[in-house]
């Protein structure tokens, strides 16, 4: 009886550990908060806006993966949410360390080739998050999004990912010595 108390204990432990990992994502990214207001960011900068849809940065903060710096990571604001996360990667290393983080967390991706583009695209889903890595071939293009679907099922497929390549421009300078730097992912 003793033993069987214990055992049933740290079942239960166990059991009420593991819906607060699996939901780290769920909950949003980098601190913010799937569905919170802009408002709440004062370290973002806004970067571009389309419609109903705002993208911004944040210009002290560089993020790693693969032991080197992400060139840009834009958070997108829908009618004042956080419904998406897009992150341009700096090499082949970077995707080919976050395929394999994604394919431990969350099991094997959905895979797509587009030959028309020579782009590759693996999608995982966690609850009402969607992730996508793409990787274009042709022009060594890697980047990856997190989609909030209860927010981003409201756009459409164009506006989703409508970064102009200038805003890349705005990611923050390595000299500036209040950037701070923390890995892209806290898996």
């Amino acid at each position: 009886m003793k033993h069987y108390r214990i055992i049933m204990s740290l079942l239960l432990i166990l059991g009420l550990g593991t819906p607060a990992a699996a939901n780290d994502i769920q909950q949003g990214i980098h601190g913010m908060k799937w569905g919170s207001s802009i408002s709440e960011y004062d370290e973002l900068t806004k970067v571009h806006e389309a419609n109903q849809v705002a993208y911004y940065a944040n210009s002290n903060m560089v993020y790693q993966s693969a032991n080197q710096p992400v060139p840009g990571v834009f958070y997108g604001f829908y009618r004042d949410q956080l419904f998406a996360v897009f992150i341009k990667l700096r090499s082949p290393d970077q995707f080919s360390q976050l395929e394999r983080q994604f394919t431990i967390k969350h099991g094997k991706p959905k895979t797509t080739y587009y030959p028309e583009t020579r782009q590759t695209v693996h999608r995982w889903k966690d609850a009402d998050v969607k992730i996508k890595l793409k990787m274009k071939e042709s022009t060594r293009e890697f980047k990856m999004a997190f989609y909030y679907a209860p927010l981003a099922a409201g756009l459409n497929q164009e506006q989703l990912e409508s970064i102009p390549s200038d805003a890349y421009d705005k990611a923050p300078s390595k000299k500036d010595t209040t950037v701070k730097s923390a890995p892209l992912l806290d898996y």
